[in-house]
């Protein structure tokens, strides 16, 4: 005899002597997104880890999709990017999807704005300038995660960007980009020891709180002159548009550049040298 659900012990407690045990089956959970991006090759490798939390039991096989979006929170998906499929994951195990992207395949990365010329590498614009740090050519922007099957049904939305700070340099901005129809609100969270963080709008004065709908600027980050190279300071830029929380994953690293080699405004703009 076959049953739909041996979970259900109460419906079927009759059968419970002519069933062997039937374990129920575990929902898979993400449990790690992250992505690196290739200098030379211009490809971004994402990396997805899914989770069976369950102790005893298995879970059922799942399939999803990725899409890619600017970087910022509330913001429509743009296209896909992966499809995937998850098999059965053992108790207590993980299951992870690799799969590599072009650039040209995902919305531009966030623009940069940074003191000075930045950690340019030798020779730009005729400057001789060293570069203690390598190009940051990371891809700021945003994941949608999709997954459903008899292994249950979630979405994650991941959001991601890098960032160079010189320390007692000035300030180094990042753009963000929101997609609320109403009032978000906002706070900055994990600031490290000897970092400052706070929101500007697009002409650099501050951010309101809560900032209006559809509102863009950029998040700027500051690292106090003592503050050693190589320091890393990852920190979350969190909205609420309604009751819908997001959060923005920021990761600084700190290096040390001249901001005399270039008498410019605003500085570096990172996209207009990748």
């Amino acid at each position: 005899m076959r049953v739909a659900n041996p979970c259900a012990a109460a419906v079927f407690a009759a059968l419970v002597l002519m069933l062997a045990a039937a374990p129920c089956l575990a929902d898979v959970e993400l449990a790690l997104v992250e992505w690196s991006t290739d200098a030379e090759t211009d490809v971004t490798q994402f990396h997805l880890q899914f989770y069976n939390p369950d102790p005893q039991s298995p879970s059922l096989e799942v399939s999803g999709v990725v899409y890619a979006q600017e970087f910022g929170v509330f913001l429509p998906d743009l296209n896909i990017i992966e499809e995937y499929d998850i098999p059965p994951i053992p108790p207590d195990s993980f299951f992870d999807v690799f799969f590599d992207v072009p650039n040209d395949q995902l919305p531009p990365s966030a623009g940069e704005i940074l003191p000075g010329m930045g950690p340019l590498a030798p020779g730009v614009h005729g400057v001789a300038v060293q570069a203690p740090c390598p190009p940051d050519v990371h891809w700021d922007g945003n994941v949608d995660i999709i997954w459903n099957g008899p292994g249950g049904t979630g979405q994650v939305m991941a959001h991601l960007g890098t960032l160079y700070v010189g320390p007692g340099v000035g300030i180094s901005y990042i753009h963000v980009v929101t997609g609320c129809t109403m009032p978000a609100t906002w706070t900055i969270t994990g600031v490290c020891a000897g970092f400052t963080a706070f929101l500007v709008n697009e002409d650099f004065t501050p951010a309101p709180n809560p900032v209006p709908p559809g509102w863009s600027g950029h998040l700027g980050v500051t690292a106090a002159a003592s503050t050693p190279v190589g320091t890393q300071c990852c920190f979350n830029l969190n909205f609420t548009c309604g009751t819908a929380p997001a959060t923005i994953r920021l990761c600084v690293d700190v290096c040390d550049w001249s901001t005399a080699v270039e008498p410019v405004t605003w500085g570096h703009i990172k996209s207009l040298y990748r």
